[in-house]
């Protein structure tokens, strides 16, 4: 399902899509370690998905960012150094959801390296990071699809309802 990761600078719109396919890809890996034990691991893939996702609307947006030079260089891909800025300008050009998720992500990337260590993590249980897991995965399923409205195909859909499906399996409170 991954799809072939080639330069923007190339081929942005096959750029957008493997990245598309590559958040899909992480959101279901992430679920699936969940329920496998693997907290800090899917928490470390949940992050990967949003770092793709905000890859993919910088790529689609690059005319609009473009007057910073440093998106068409680097900031295509979303460096993890860089992703509180990304998501501020996303948010700019109406990605209203973009921060938070940026925010949620932060945070579940910490407890990815970190655990419960008392003086780094801001999670106290396993509990309160399946909760913002949940909260991100279903801001990125509610989203998505309008966000990528032009890109999207049926590969897309396919692994959208995979998703959704394995989300159910977290939690029985998940809208989805």
């Amino acid at each position: 399902m991954e799809g072939e990761l080639v330069s923007p600078k190339i081929n942005r719109a096959a750029y957008v899509r493997a990245r598309l396919l590559e958040v899909l890809s992480d959101l279901s890996i992430g679920i699936n370690m969940w329920l496998a034990g693997s907290t800090r691991n899917a928490a470390g893939k949940v992050f990967s998905a949003v770092k793709a996702l905000a890859s993919a609307l910088v790529t689609k947006n690059l005319d609009k960012l473009s007057t910073n030079e440093w998106y068409l260089k680097r900031g295509y891909a979303a460096p993890t150094h860089a992703l509180k800025g990304i998501s501020i300008d996303l948010a700019k050009l109406g990605y209203a959801d973009i921060e938070g998720l940026v925010d949620k992500a932060l945070l579940l990337h910490g407890y990815q390296y970190n655990g419960f260590d008392p003086d780094l993590s801001v999670y106290k249980t396993k509990d309160e990071v399946l909760h913002d897991i949940i909260i991100v995965i279903e801001t990125i399923l509610r989203n998505v699809k309008d966000w990528f409205r032009d890109e999207w195909g049926p590969d897309l859909d396919r692994l959208y309802a995979m998703v959704e499906s394995e989300l159910k399996k977290l939690s029985p409170l998940s809208t989805y």
